[in-house]
């Protein structure tokens, strides 16, 4: 079994811990809402532009924590957001990617969740 290990590279800007991170070039920024994101994993420091930054990467078995944007129930698959956070799937038309289930309730924006990371290439539309 091939292990999973947390790995660094450049920030791109100024990166908060617990929030979903992408590749921009050869460099880490947050990644969005936008479905055609692909995030790598999730920011493990508060790091500055320029420096490096440790990520837990979203193929690591074992579970993240993850800030949430909004309220979110237990259970739920959740959905990237702007600025690396996750929210529940929205109630507008529109796609977004699935980056796991809630394993605890986030009470609104800011709350850290541990999230079980599954599906996470996979998109979801609302009509």
């Amino acid at each position: 079994m091939v292990e999973r290990r947390d790995f660094s590279i450049e920030a791109g800007a100024d990166l908060a811990n617990h929030r979903l991170i992408k590749m921009s070039g050869s460099q880490a920024v947050y990644n969005t809402a936008t479905a055609t994101d692909n995030p790598i994993g999730v920011s493990k420091l508060n790091v500055k532009n320029g420096e490096d930054i440790s990520i837990n990467p979203m193929n690591k078995e074992g579970t993240v924590e993850i800030t949430a944007a909004g309220a979110i129930g237990q259970g739920e698959d959740v959905f990237a957001a702007a600025d690396g956070k996750i929210q529940a799937l929205p109630a507008g038309a529109g796609t977004y990617r699935k980056i796991g289930m809630a394993m605890a309730p986030a009470s609104g924006d800011g709350s850290i969740i541990e999230v079980l990371p599954y599906g996470y290439t996979e998109t979801e539309t609302v009509t």
